[in-house]
């Protein structure tokens, strides 16, 4: 019979992601993690098996809200360019909205482990890819209702979803929100969109 765990699993994921986001995995200790939820080292290791295990556990929760993020801002409801607009706008308040200026843990993690874990390169490929598909579903309705014109709708999805990760990584530089937005914005305007569409809409 398997072990009930007698702490808030809840609990300990969301204070680990907080330290692991803002510290790093290498930078973040068990120690750190029972510190912070005072949760025992002991039931973090009967739980979860090692820290990395922890930490993927984390990352696949995050990396599954990304999605969720893209695929709510490309729902139907709206024109391409309101959707694509709100998705640069969630990501700005996001980035803008962060004390410390954090970033994104996917990207933090695909920087801190490079090529040195296969699972961690695989889910962070797995969820690029399945963001510019969201994207790309959005533009190809796009260019059926005429909104925008025929383009390579793969390497379009593929950009939108490179800027926003381009904004994120700006943010950690400490740009404004006012900049960022400007940065979005500008490129909004570069987007293959078809004035006739949006006239008659």
């Amino acid at each position: 019979m398997a072990r009930t765990r007698e702490f808030d699993d809840e609990v300990l994921r969301s204070a680990s992601r907080e330290l692991f986001w803002s510290n790093g995995f290498a930078n973040t200790s068990v120690g750190d993690i029972s510190a912070a939820t005072k949760v025992g080292n002991g039931s973090i290791y009967a739980a979860y098996g090692s820290k990395f295990d922890l930490f993927f556990t984390i990352l696949e929760s995050y990396c599954r809200t990304r999605i969720d993020t893209v695929a709510s801002a490309m729902s139907v409801g709206r024109t391409a360019e309101e959707s694509i607009r709100e998705f640069f706008d969630v990501i700005v308040a996001d980035c803008a909205g962060q004390v410390d200026r954090r970033g994104c843990l996917m990207l933090n993690s695909i920087a801190e482990f490079g090529g040195r874990d296969d699972r961690v390169m695989a889910l962070c490929r797995t969820t690029t890819d399945t963001m510019e598909q969201r994207v790309a579903e959005r533009i190809q309705a796009a260019i059926s209702s005429n909104e925008i014109d025929a383009v390579d709708i793969d390497m379009l999805a593929a950009q939108i979803i490179l800027v926003s990760q381009g904004l994120i990584q700006m943010s950690r530089l400490g740009t404004s929100r006012e900049k960022l937005a400007a940065v979005a914005d500008s490129y909004i305007e570069t987007l293959p969109l078809n004035p006739s569409a949006l006239a008659s809409g």
